[in-house]
């Protein structure tokens, strides 16, 4: 899995990254440059479905090699691994924001970041944090990548096999998002700012598209035109 690598998909990867980071970085010039000025999306839409292309990719492979179980087992690893990151970097970030706001005088740092239901509430604060209905502001993206990538193994098997089924069936799941308001739920009543119910279209397009460019293609009699 490493030898068949795609350094593209890293590296497309790392760029939205750079864009996302760009654009949230008050008056700075570079995010004139990205995606949300030129495209119909953001480079939070590009992450997404790439990292559905990457994870179909690389457990797409698992599947067919070890079976369903060591790739569930694989998915799953993975998912819970990046969990740990997560609450460990908003550990790190609440401690970091607390120590900036005793030293700053003119902003509150903790009301900046969404950070005080932390301090009205602790205790419930974090039982919120490990059920990741509390994120502060800006650390959204990694609890849903989390959400989508655990949910992978319901639609790995089906996926590999008719992609079209399960796009219609996230089609269709998408499509009842704004007619039933579904949604996860987050701190005082509120909801992910990143719904996953309609995120993952874009994961599952990203898998399909995946699927797509591993089957094999019979060459046209005009490659070079094609080639762009």
């Amino acid at each position: 899995m490493t030898l068949a690598r795609d350094h593209r998909i890293d590296f497309f990867r790392g760029l939205a990254l750079i864009f996302i980071f760009w654009d949230h970085v008050p008056h700075n010039p570079l995010g004139q440059i990205t995606l949300r000025n030129f495209g119909f999306s953001d480079a939070a839409e590009v992450f997404v479905f790439l990292a559905g292309y990457a994870a179909v990719l690389a457990y797409g492979k698992v599947l067919a090699r070890e079976g369903f179980l060591i790739a569930c087992v694989k998915i799953l690893r993975r998912a819970w691994v990046l969990y740990v990151v997560h609450i460990f970097l908003l550990a790190m970030l609440m401690g970091i924001v607390f120590f900036a706001n005793s030293h700053v005088e003119t902003r509150d740092l903790v009301e900046e970041m969404g950070m005080h239901h932390f301090i009205s509430n602790p205790q419930q604060a974090l039982i919120d944090e490990l059920l990741l209905r509390f994120k502060p502001n800006l650390m959204d993206p990694l609890p849903l990548y989390i959400v989508l990538l655990a949910g992978l193994p319901l639609v790995l098997p089906i996926l590999v096999r008719k992609a079209w089924v399960v796009v219609a069936m996230s089609v269709a799941l998408y499509l009842m998002v704004p007619l039933a308001g579904w949604n996860l739920a987050a701190i005082k009543d509120g909801v992910w700012y990143f719904n996953p119910v309609a995120w993952q279209l874009l994961f599952v397009l990203g898998g399909a598209a995946a699927i797509h460019s591993q089957r094999p293609r019979v060459p046209g009699p005009r490659p070079l035109l094609r080639q762009p």
